[in-house]
């Protein structure tokens, strides 16, 4: 049973990791070859220009889990079927889909890996920022601090997150998401509707809530998402992060308060994601109501952060103070709402009833392992194509 000789190899576990990683990488540069023509054939071309600055930059934040669970492999399903699939749509230029990998070590990640080889075409796989991360930890517990250690670290994490998309090019505006919801049917054009009308309200806004937690808000790049990132990593074990995110847009405390002045947070009347995450790092009841797309903002939410029906009963965007200002003076407003008021769409009829939309049952199965081949044999054929063309 001899000892470990001098420079010896990897362990078969390394060696898979390594391996998966390499297919995952070059099956990334065979699919991102792959572009749907208008008359929906998938072909190759080459020399593709490169993107505009992103209108929208989804980030999903992704960990794994012990179970296994293949949340993120949903949530980008779901995008993707609510991404354009069309070239020419200007929504498909626009918005940037990028996957943070927020995993300790990032090579353990291993249904990222599975994402990456599915979806590397049309989505961006980026690290967290380890040293930031490291940075934030550091941070010493004081009296009056209520974060325990799973929260403390997913905030850092967190913050790790937020400093690689820093480190991106720049984006306009930049949707934080979790990886364990789904973005609702349509979900793209609703966001699409909300920025316009919240730009009509305030030029100047600082944030907009679509959903829930640490999942569905819609910041600006750049600067703005600097100083969410350090209100973060000041703060890691003081509140957990969806809280430390509305101290940072509300203004409510001293230290936030006069970056927030004079800016206004903006809640949609709708939710536009569904959770299938089973177990959550707050340990939140596993019977808890879960909202259903389109369903009104309310739930889960801190008091302020809710929609109030009350204050904008014709509007769906809270607050609606500068409806009249911003309406359409030569239509008269829908559901008895004030003449030249904006008017309110309804994203979904199931959005009225008591049973908004939900996901199919198959939606929480385990992802369909054939997709996988299916998507790898895509990948050869490409390769096929390109050594022949060659």
């Amino acid at each position: 049973g001899g000892g470990g000789g001098g420079g010896g190899g990897m362990r078969p576990s390394s060696q898979v990791a390594s391996s998966l990683v390499a297919l995952a990488d070059r099956n990334t540069a065979l699919i991102s070859q792959l572009v749907r023509t208008e008359d929906g054939a998938d072909r190759l071309v080459g020399g593709a220009a490169p993107s505009p600055r992103p209108w929208l930059r989804i980030a999903l934040m992704s960990v794994g889990r012990s179970s296994g669970a293949e949340y993120l492999l949903h949530a980008l399903r779901a995008l993707l079927q609510t991404h354009p699939a069309r070239v020419s749509d200007p929504l498909r230029s626009s918005i940037e889909i990028v996957v943070v990998n927020n995993h300790a070590p990032p090579e353990a990640h291993s249904v990222l890996l599975r994402a990456k080889q599915l979806y590397g075409g049309r989505v961006v796989f980026v690290e967290k920022e380890a040293a930031a991360a490291r940075a934030c930890r550091a941070t010493p517990k004081v009296k009056g601090d209520v974060a325990k250690e799973p929260v403390f670290r997913q905030t850092c994490d967190l913050v790790g997150g937020l400093e690689a998309l820093l480190a991106m090019p720049p984006a306009d505006h930049v949707l934080l998401m979790e990886d364990d919801w789904l973005v609702c049917p349509s979900a793209l054009l609703a966001l699409q509707y909300l920025l316009d009308k919240a730009y009509a309200y305030d030029e100047d806004w600082l944030a907009l809530r679509v959903s829930y937690g640490f999942n569905g808000v819609v910041v600006r790049g750049g600067a703005d998402l600097r100083s969410l990132r350090r209100h973060l990593e000041s703060h890691p074990w003081r509140r957990p992060p969806d809280h430390l995110l509305f101290e940072w847009f509300s203004g409510e405390r001293p230290d936030t308060k006069a970056y927030a002045a004079g800016r206004s947070y903006r809640v949609f009347r709708h939710n536009l994601f569904y959770h299938i995450g089973a177990l959550s790092t707050l340990n939140q009841p596993k019977t808890r109501f879960t909202p259903g797309c389109y369903s009104l903002m309310y739930d889960w939410l801190l008091p302020a952060e809710v929609f109030d029906e009350k204050a904008c009963p014709h509007d769906d965007v809270w607050p609606c103070t500068e409806a009249a200002r911003a309406g359409a003076p030569l239509f008269s407003a829908p559901d008895g709402g004030a003449a030249g008021s904006p008017p309110r769409l309804a994203w979904s009829a199931a959005a009225w009833t008591p049973a908004p939309l939900k996901p199919a049952a198959a939606a929480t199965a385990s992802h369909d392992a054939g997709e996988v081949a299916r998507w790898l044999a895509a990948a050869a054929a490409a390769g096929e194509a390109m050594t022949a063309a060659g």
